[in-house]
């Protein structure tokens, strides 16, 4: 099922008896967290968590039925696959247990969740959801939402810049916004650069911008992963949703001949950086455009696909390849 069928199914308290969640962390535990207490109570909760996963303590679990109408409830949270021999088991169990049911949630691969789906099949009373990256749109209301109930007043503009400079990170973001709330004080995008970035780091559209100019990112690129808020996989991330960003820029001003950022983005940014990405949109052409995010898409496979790889001295070669592209 979609996201929005999980938010009808939780509204009507007709929740599957075993349910698969995978994908976006942030959306997976957070519906995790909203659905184990609609299915029973606290002590009725038997959790695994990652390799604490035991078979037969499982089965054991939900096969016993109550005698006082209590529910048992399998909580799972890992990043490894259950062989499939025991998750048909254990998600038959629940469907012919009327007192059982099973949480799955799953922070492994994709590839590796979408085999896991054939266990949690309706015919057995289960169901599973994947979780995509949430778009500009969905992360302001998630933000918007969590900064009300720390009481914390942020003005639009700083949320998406918060969003934007932890990579889109909806985790990350959500979590800074609880250190924010200390300053006690209404929250600017100066805000976000000055504390988020306490270090004195580089942010990352500055990083960015030396990439695209074709400057020396050694130092740079050293930064931002010391740091620890940027591994090789986001800053390639991070560049493909910035190159993404400047086609639809060069797409719209070709097409109209000036630019509108809420009619390209469907969010306002400031205008010297609208007036910067038109700029530095119109100096590459449609070809190079594919042959950038060809290049990163490929660069970030690699990553995430290839083992005993330096992946520092990868990234670094695949960013001065990409500069020679341009």
């Amino acid at each position: 099922m979609y996201k929005n069928h999980l938010d009808n199914a939780i509204r009507n308290g007709a929740l599957p008896k075993s349910l698969l969640l995978y994908g976006e962390e942030f959306f997976s535990s957070f519906y995790a967290k909203q659905i184990l207490p609609m299915l029973g109570e606290k002590d009725g909760i038997l959790s695994f968590y990652y390799d604490e996963y035991n078979y037969e303590s499982a089965k054991n679990f939900i096969a016993q039925p109550s005698l006082f109408g209590d529910v048992n409830i399998l909580y799972i949270r890992t990043d490894k696959k259950i062989p499939k021999k025991e998750l048909d088991i254990l998600v038959g169990l629940c469907q012919k247990n009327s007192t059982s049911h099973l949480l799955y949630q799953f922070s492994g691969e994709d590839k590796v969740a979408k085999e896991l789906t054939r266990s949690f099949t309706k015919k057995k009373a289960g169901d599973f959801v994947r979780f995509f990256k949430p778009h500009m749109g969905d992360a302001l209301g998630v933000l918007k939402h969590r900064a009300n109930e720390l009481s914390l007043d942020v003005d639009n503009y700083a949320l998406q810049h918060l969003f934007m400079v932890q990579n889109e990170d909806l985790s990350l973001s959500v979590n800074e916004l609880s250190k924010l709330a200390i300053l006690n004080k209404k929250i600017y995008a100066a805000d976000i650069d000055k504390h988020v970035y306490g270090m004195g780091e580089m942010a990352m559209d500055e990083f960015i911008a030396k990439v695209l100019q074709k400057e020396d990112i050694t130092n740079e690129m050293q930064k931002l992963l010391d740091s620890g808020g940027h591994d090789e996989v986001k800053i390639i991330n991070a560049l493909q949703a910035y190159i993404v960003q400047l086609f639809m820029f060069h797409s719209y001003i070709k097409i109209h001949g000036s630019y509108d950022v809420l009619d390209i983005l469907g969010f306002p940014l400031p205008q010297n950086l609208a007036q910067i990405r038109a700029a530095q949109c119109i100096k590459i052409n449609l070809a190079t455009y594919q042959k950038l995010l060809k290049h990163l898409l490929e660069a970030e496979y690699a990553l995430k696909k290839m083992q005993n790889i330096d992946k520092n001295s990868y990234v670094f070669s695949a960013l001065i390849g990409l500069q020679g592209l341009l």
